[in-house]
């Protein structure tokens, strides 16, 4: 276990001073190479924890906690996968679980020294609200159709799982539909460990960026043309990109009032309809990624959000992201729920 934890612990050390000395490949073009298919998942939790105040960065000690943590964490994954199956194979139950180990991806090449991934708000806090803005909650994932859930009374619907109810598709959460998921959209990257790589290409004039959760190719030029115009409003807005230094710079706006501005697992919060998006992509080492995303939406919250998470290089393809929960199981949602009405 000693030797894990130097291990990681050097990993980091070595990894802040390459990003102070490392010098960014770049392509044909001259533009900074960041082609690849990067990995974003980081344990570090999106919100500040209330012990940490105001420090945005882990001492040596919390390092060595945590990587200790991580260390034994798939053995945890493990077992508790192993009892929960056992529990519903043996006792009666609703609860169907969740996907197995198989589909995710625990490891953190290049970890994050943070104390959140919120770095902006100081305290690492989500910000208020302004007066009236909707915020829904996802009822639990195994109570689908909120059925004595939480309630959600304003269409549409913007939060991911569950919904209002099982009366029509749109009263259904985005990513139940395969419309939208919260870790790549809207199209910000939130750190995750299902499914959760990114592809990045790059030519001359634009940039190509396709979430493997999803499956959503943004094709972003490069070439300073002008937003597209407010009446063309897709799911993930309106995308024009630009070089500083070493670091792709990507603006969007334009989003359709159905999204939420900040779009988590289980909240979200107001409407993207206003809302200007500014991510951050910069190499800092050969297989090390920076990625930073700041909400600027007034209309929604009280400051901006800027969030940042550390991508580490894959070096192993995208595979394709089915996402039957809206091939099947809505359609069988539905039917289940007009059954009951037929009773």
């Amino acid at each position: 276990m000693k030797l894990i934890v130097s291990i990681s612990l050097c990993a980091i050390l070595s990894g802040t001073a390459l990003a102070q000395n490392y010098i960014v490949p770049l392509t044909e073009y001259d533009q900074p190479d960041l082609n690849g298919i990067w990995n974003f998942n980081d344990s570090t939790p999106f919100e500040r924890p209330d012990h940490f105040g105001t420090r945005e960065f882990l001492t040596d000690d919390e390092i060595s906690v945590r990587d200790e943590r991580l260390a034994t964490g798939q053995e945890r994954r493990e077992a508790s996968e192993v009892a929960v199956a056992d529990r519903i194979m043996n006792v009666p139950t609703n609860d169907t679980g969740a996907y197995n180990l198989f589909w995710s991806f625990y490891d953190e090449p290049y970890p994050n020294e943070r104390t959140s991934l919120i770095i902006y708000p100081l305290d690492g806090k989500i910000p208020a609200t302004r007066p009236g803005v909707i915020t829904q909650l996802s009822p639990p994932g195994s109570n689908p159709c909120n059925y004595g859930g939480v309630v959600i009374s304003n269409r549409p619907v913007r939060v991911s799982w569950g919904g209002i109810s099982c009366d029509r598709p749109e009263d259904f959460g985005l990513a139940s539909r395969c419309m939208a998921f919260p870790q790549t959209l809207p199209p910000h990257i939130k750190a995750n460990s299902y499914n959760n790589n990114l592809q990045i290409v790059q030519t001359r004039d634009h940039v190509m960026i396709r979430s493997e959760l999803g499956n959503d190719p943004r094709i972003i030029p490069l070439d300073g043309r002008p937003f597209l115009s407010e009446k063309i409003r897709n799911w993930t807005g309106s995308s024009r990109g630009r070089y500083e230094d070493d670091t792709l710079v990507i603006e969007t706006r334009n989003f359709p009032d159905k999204l939420a501005s900040l779009f988590l697992r289980t909240f979200s919060y107001g409407t993207a309809v206003n809302m200007v998006l500014t991510e951050r992509f910069t190499r800092v080492g050969e297989n090390a990624l920076d990625y930073e995303f700041t909400i600027d939406d007034p209309n929604t919250f009280t400051d901006k959000i800027t969030v940042k998470t550390n991508m580490s290089l894959l070096g192993a393809p995208l595979y394709e992201f089915a996402c039957h929960e809206g091939n099947y199981a809505l359609e069988n949602m539905l039917r289940a729920a007009r059954i009951v009405d037929q009773q």
